[in-house]
């Protein structure tokens, strides 16, 4: 009798074993999270994108004067002023670079290009400026004595995430606060983010095996943007999606 339920107990041990064994190899290797994180190491800025708004003026030239207030207000930069002997007071700018938020040749590991996902996240911290009163004669007026009242409304920035040079994911759009119409020294600084889930689908069903992650941005004001050093960042994340099989 004893004898029988000892090997009653050492078959049910061995079923056990071979039951964990089993379970083991069923259940596939899934590796943890990746995370990188690449800070800006300096400060950044974007010229403006667009003229203050000429609200109100002075002057003996009327015609340039209401040109200024209905045409050439909030206009982009590089607007030539019809009625002036100088150049655009600068250049309309696409999508750029944000210094430092550009990772070159992430390697995704072969256990990660089919059953990972990558969520990538920014975060941006923007200063709005205005800039100076902007000089009338010659550039805008060829003939102009008298005063021109300017100010600076609010406006959007707009940063954008690209893969290999392609876009991917909406924009995330920052609205700047209005910054006054004097030159008193006026920032504002609302912090800026933005994420994206990227999936093996975005490349077929497997990652490549390294990709080039990059966050632009665009500024659509009339001010100066700044974004100070230490205080923008970009995290990527590698996330394993679990499976297990049945």
């Amino acid at each position: 009798m004893r004898l029988a339920l000892w090997a009653i107990l050492f078959s049910f041990c061995m079923f056990s074993l071979a039951f964990a064994a089993e379970q083991k190899a069923q259940m596939p290797f899934t590796p943890g999270p990746q995370i990188l994180q690449i800070v800006g190491e300096t400060d950044a800025y974007l010229a403006p994108a667009r003229y203050p708004k000429f609200y109100q003026y002075e002057s003996d030239n009327p015609a340039c004067g209401d040109y200024l207030k209905n045409e050439l207000s909030l206009a982009p930069i590089c607007t030539t002023s019809k009625y002036g002997k100088g150049p655009a007071a600068g250049a309309c700018e696409g999508f750029v670079t944000v210094p430092d938020l550009l990772k070159k040749d992430f390697e995704i590991p072969p256990s990660y290009r089919k059953t990972s996902n990558l969520l990538i996240a920014w975060t941006v911290r923007v200063e709005g400026y205005k800039v100076g009163s902007y000089t009338i004669w010659p550039n805008l007026c060829s003939m102009w004595h008298g005063t021109s009242y300017q100010s600076f409304p609010g406006g959007d920035l707009r940063t954008r995430l690209y893969i290999n040079g392609v876009q991917k994911c909406q924009d995330a759009i920052m609205t700047l606060p209005d910054s006054g119409v004097s030159t008193t020294y006026q920032p504002s600084d609302p912090t800026h983010t933005g994420s994206c889930l990227i999936t093996p689908q975005d490349f077929g069903g497997e990652f490549p095996e390294k990709i080039d992650i990059e966050i632009r941005w665009k500024n659509d004001t009339c001010m100066q943007i700044k974004s100070p050093a230490k205080v923008r960042n970009l995290i990527i994340t590698a996330i394993p999606i679990a499976k297990t099989k049945q």
